[in-house]
């Protein structure tokens, strides 16, 4: 028996190393690649790469000083009026709590971008561990290995998870992956083993939706598998999921007025995932063994109709909204009355702001080539073998007998379903694709076994033994760089070199404006001050986020796209009188102006005038104009270190700031 025991621990310790050390090697691999931009992040003070970025920079910062609280309503946002932040709050939690606890309560803003730069390549290595154990357990061990190699070195994974990426998407992934790992291992358990992994993949939605709004689509996604395949333990994946988001929900807004939306966080998240499980949790009624679990699955029903029943009018209302936005792209639905606002934030985004965001074009946006060239630089060649991959995961549907079997299959589906819906989404939405990363790995995972398998068989029957083996695993190997980072070389030496983030100029034009008039107030203090008492800064919506993380001053316009309007009407204006009235209505002291000429014709759309020449507009007159004064209420008081050669061929700053007179 002794010996019997120690040869099981043998086999265990030898099996476990088998799986740690690959793995290890590739979550160091994946490290590395994800901190190649960092010598350009940080080579003349850090910048982070995108206004967003500075959006969670803020708001971090806050939570920093004032952990665990979370900003909800912000009167830095939508300058005058305030603004709602639309993000749920675990990313911003997650790197305020990381800063407060390694710099203390005194934590200062660039201490906190020290933490919002390296937490994302942290996670994004982190990754290749649930990945793996996906991987492994729907489609086996070596080709698990194949698809971490290449999830590890894929431009798509590696650019939105790189440093410097502040950005909430990175935790978005991983709480997809902890989700579907968590629940294929469910699928493969029975009785309370079962339970016990339902529960935590509920919790793995929870975190997905308390990361990003818009993950209430996946948490429906799971709650349909789950009822399909997890019999009465689905309604413990759906409970678990909408009571930890109704809490998370809960503990952040507290009694916070916000819009009911799926494009921003609030009560319609728990409420709509109510919904949804409720069907879920019935089935469950019906199914459960034993009165008591039938009893609890029915309290369980009976809660979730008491929330669902008063406001099922105001979760169809947003539903329907939200799915014309990610469905047809129709994004100007209006409740009664037209307003796009509620609770002071957006209900529905409007389609002529939308338009201007790259990242919501669609993935082949543009001509045919240059467009799926640059997917694949980004997804690699997985990209176009992810369709026929989907096709062969579903290949032994009709082949596969025996509960183990079975089991095994329904892991596949639950693959095969968020593959297919996020390759569509992909299409329609090119920000998707730091979803579908994980599913162009796997696709090469799927083309790199069965190369392994073909070269095995034939090398075999020439050399029997280890070097079969390893001419097929070389051979894998080569065809991984082939498929997989050598034709996004460009888009990787493009992340490497940070060509993407904002300039130094930006930001030390926005301290230096900081440093001439400060705005006499701390931003992460509290009670904040109320809406419109420090005069704002009227800039493109763009550099919303930099003026209130940098300058700490209030913007009338941002990029969760408050003022979108108002600053196009402001810079596609040939009015100077209607340009005065739009400043004096945003109470702002300072406007900041750049080099608009390429999308003044959208913003003329935007403010329902038609496109005028662009030399007669209010930004291109005023930004190049070589007077302090180009109009009589405007003074100019800096200009940007770096300049850009005009259309007429001088040499105009990149950014301006002007004092408007008459300000507050």
């Amino acid at each position: 028996m002794a010996a019997c025991y120690a040869a099981a621990v043998d086999d265990t310790t030898s099996r476990w190393r088998a799986d740690v050390v690959p793995v290890a090697l590739l979550f160091a691999l994946a490290l590395a690649v994800r901190l190649l931009p960092a010598p350009a992040a940080t080579a003349g003070g850090l910048r982070l790469l995108s206004p967003d970025c500075y959006g969670h920079l803020r708001r971090a910062a806050s939570v920093a000083r004032n952990f665990p609280r979370v900003p909800v309503v912000d009167p830095y946002l939508n300058h005058p009026d305030g603004g709602v932040w639309i993000w749920p709050p675990a990313f911003d939690l997650a790197v305020g709590g990381m800063a407060r606890a390694r710099y203390g309560t005194a934590v200062t803003r660039d201490e906190v971008a020290r933490v919002a730069a390296f937490l994302p390549p942290l996670l994004g290595a982190l990754q290749l561990l649930p990945f793996f154990l996906l991987a492994r357990r729907v489609f086996g061990r070596r080709r698990a290995l194949y698809s971490a190699a290449a999830y590890a070195l894929l431009p798509a994974a590696a650019i939105w998870s790189g440093y410097g990426h502040a950005d909430q998407h990175v935790a978005e992934v991983f709480g997809l992956l902890l989700f579907l790992s968590a629940a294929a291992r469910a699928v493969s358990l029975e009785g309370t083993a079962r339970a016990k992994a339902a529960l935590l993949s509920g919790a793995a939605l929870a975190l997905l939706v308390l990361t990003w709004q818009g993950a209430v689509l996946w948490a429906a996604l799971g709650f349909l598998w789950g009822a399909l395949f997890l019999g009465p333990a689905a309604a413990l994946l759906a409970g678990a999921a909408t009571l930890l988001v109704a809490a998370g929900t809960w503990a952040t807004l507290g009694a916070a007025p916000v819009p009911f939306s799926y494009v921003s966080f609030g009560w319609f998240q728990p409420l709509f995932l109510a919904a949804v499980a409720l069907p879920v949790v019935l089935a469950a009624v019906l199914r459960a063994r034993g009165a008591a679990r039938r009893a609890a699955a029915l309290v369980l029903a009976l809660g979730l109709l008491a929330a669902v029943a008063p406001n099922a009018g105001r979760i169809a209302g947003a539903v329907r909204r939200g799915g014309a936005y990610l469905a047809v792209r129709d994004t100007s639905t209006r409740p009664a009355g037209g307003d796009e606002f509620e609770g002071g934030g957006y209900l529905a985004y409007a389609p002529d702001a939308v338009r201007v965001i790259a990242e919501s074009h669609p993935l082949f946006d543009g001509p045919p080539g240059p467009a799926l060239a640059r997917a694949v630089s980004e997804l690699s060649a997985g990209l176009l073998v992810l369709p026929p991959a989907v096709v062969l995961w579903l290949a032994p549907l009709g082949r596969w007998h025996g509960p183990v079997a079975r089991r095994r299959l329904a892991g596949r589906l639950l693959v095969v379903l968020f593959a297919a819906t996020c390759l569509v989404l992909t299409l329609v939405q090119r920000r998707n694709v730091y979803y579908l990363a994980l599913f162009t790995a796997l696709a090469l995972g799927q083309l790199l076994g069965a190369a392994f398998v073909h070269a095995s068989r034939r090398l075999r029957r020439r050399r029997p033994g280890v070097s079969a083996r390893l001419a097929a695993g070389s051979l894998a190997f080569v065809l991984l760089v082939l498929l997989g980072p050598l034709p996004g070389l460009g888009a990787l030496e493009r992340f490497r070199a940070y060509a993407s983030a904002p300039g130094p100029d930006l930001l030390d034009l926005l301290g230096r404006l900081r440093t001439l008039d400060p705005p006499g107030a701390d931003p992460a203090a509290l009670p904040p001050p109320a809406p419109g008492a420090i005069p704002g800064v009227m800039a493109p919506w763009s550099m919303g986020h930099f003026v209130t993380a940098l300058a700490e001053r209030p913007a009338a316009a941002d990029p969760f796209l408050y003022g979108f309007r108002r600053q196009a009407r402001l810079f596609s204006s040939v009015d100077d009188a209607e340009a005065l009235a739009i400043l004096r209505a945003s109470r702002v002291r300072y406007l900041i102006t750049t080099d608009l000429r390429p999308v003044l014709a959208r913003y003329a759309e935007a403010a329902g005038r038609p496109p005028a020449p662009p030399d007669a507009t209010f930004a291109v007159r005023v930004h190049e104009s070589a007077d302090e004064r180009p109009v009589p209420f405007l003074f100019r008081v800096l200009d940007s270190r770096t300049a850009a050669r005009s259309p007429d061929g001088r040499i105009v700053p990149r950014f301006r700031v002007f004092r408007v007179d008459g300000s507050p």
